[in-house]
């Protein structure tokens, strides 16, 4: 039952998102999805926009801002979760702590 308590305190992190969430990634030279850099959280694409440029001036060049939803950053939180702990673990660093 403590799980409970964290699925709904998840549920209710889902819905302030919805709408809010972009991704910023790195796109190919015909401006299609290469890999993901990172979640912006924003009223807008202009507003995500803006936070990219205040990062780096020139992302516009190798790297594009688009609208995602709650589920894909969850998939993508997944994906890199499970990349950092084999690589971890291949780099026999499993007894190190996880910031």
């Amino acid at each position: 039952m403590k799980n409970m308590g964290i699925q709904l305190d998840l549920f209710d992190a889902n819905e302030e998102l919805a709408g809010k969430l972009y991704e910023l990634y790195e796109k190919t030279p015909h401006r299609e999805f290469k890999s993901h850099i990172q979640f912006i959280v924003a009223d807008s694409l202009q507003e995500a926009e803006d936070k990219a440029l205040t990062v780096d001036s020139e992302y516009w060049r190798t790297k594009s801002v688009r609208s995602v939803g709650v589920e894909y950053a969850w998939d993508t939180f997944e994906k890199i979760h499970f990349s950092y702990r084999m690589c971890k673990s291949i780099l026999g660093l499993d007894g190190m702590s996880e910031d």
